[in-house]
This record gives C-alpha cells, sequence and structure tokens, in this order.
C-alpha cells in the first residue's frame, strides 16, 4: 500500500477523533505522524511499559490483552482501521495498563507524547482539538463502565458478598458520578 499525505489526510478525516478537524487542521498534524508497518505477532508495547505514544490503526487487526494474576492474558479486544489506543498515555505518561499486538500484518500511525506535549505548549490549535476529542471518548468509556459496573453492583448474596464489596470499592474510588 503506498501511503501518500493525501490517503493519510482522507483516512484520518474520516475517524471519529479527527472528523472535525479541517482539512488544513488535519494536514498540518500529518508532519508528526510516523508511520508503523509491522508483520503480525508484533508487540507494540507490554502492559506496565512507559505510555510514550498515541496510535491509531490504517490497516491491520490489533490484540489487546491484560495479564491475569491467575491464569493466562485475557484477551479484552481486538481493534481495527479506524481505531486509535493509548490516549491515557498521550494524556498523562502513566504504564501501560495492557499488552498490545497485531494480529496480521498491521499498518500504525503513532504520534509521540513529547511530540504532543511540544505541540500543547506552542497553542496549536489542531493538538487542542485532538486533547478534547480523545477526552470525550475517555468520558463516553467511563460511563459505558460505570453502567457495566453499577449493573454488576446488586444487592449481594452469600455467594458474591466480596465480589460485591470489591466492585462497590471500585465504583466508589473509580467512577466520576456527575
Amino acid at each position: 500500500m503506498q501511503i501518500t499525505p493525501e490517503l493519510l489526510a482522507g483516512f484520518l478525516s474520516k475517524t471519529d477523533l479527527f472528523s472535525d478537524f479541517s482539512r488544513q487542521e488535519v494536514d498540518g498534524f500529518l508532519p508528526y505522524l510516523q508511520v508503523l508497518n509491522l508483520d503480525g505477532g508484533h508487540t507494540i508495547f507490554q502492559e506496565g511499559a512507559n505510555g510514550d505514544a498515541w496510535y491509531l490503526i490504517l490497516g491491520g487487526e490489533v490484540s489487546v490483552t491484560k495479564d491475569m494474576p491467575s491464569g493466562p492474558p485475557h484477551i479484552l479486544a481486538h481493534l481495527e482501521p479506524g481505531d486509535g489506543f493509548g490516549e491515557m498515555a498521550l494524556i498523562d505518561g502513566a504504564p501501560r495498563m495492557a499488552t498490545l499486538h497485531t494480529v496480521v500484518d498491521t499498518i500504525l500511525l503513532r504520534l509521540p507524547r513529547e511530540v504532543f506535549l511540544r505541540l500543547m505548549s506552542d497553542g496549536n490549535v489542531a493538538a487542542a482539538k485532538l486533547l478534547w476529542a480523545m477526552s470525550s471518548q475517555l468520558c463516553q468509556r467511563q460511563r459505558e463502565l460505570t453502567y457495566v459496573l453499577s449493573d454488576l453492583v446488586e444487592i449481594p448474596t452469600q455467594e458474591n458478598t466480596r465480589e460485591y464489596e470489591i466492585l462497590t470499592q471500585l465504583l466508589r474510588t473509580n467512577v466520576t458520578w456527575n
């Protein structure tokens, strides 16, 4: 696949995160994105690694796995073209919460955190719009998580008292009520 600036700009304009960007803003962002061509089975990053970039899938498929203390890693999601990952790392630089690897040959766009922070400190409007779009996406995910956890926290029975207490504590400490 020949990756041209026109192809990238057209692709970005169709994603949720860049849908409100003008063509000029999308074009202005292109120089900051790295294109990665990865073979299937490639580990993009490991759980616990430094959060140093945000990624967007241009082509291929990515699997998200979480290490489990009592068994093999659990597959959390499969991501496809147009899906992004690493928003939290771009914002706070905290360690990765999951391991991501390519399922098939995959093309990724990568925005390094230090580049994003420099753009933000320079007052780059497109970077601010991207941050706003990512924040909106993270808020939506938080709402969905809140609904799921709320459904799980029902009146406890003798069989699930411990799980109820854990989920209740999780809701108290990690969910935003707005």
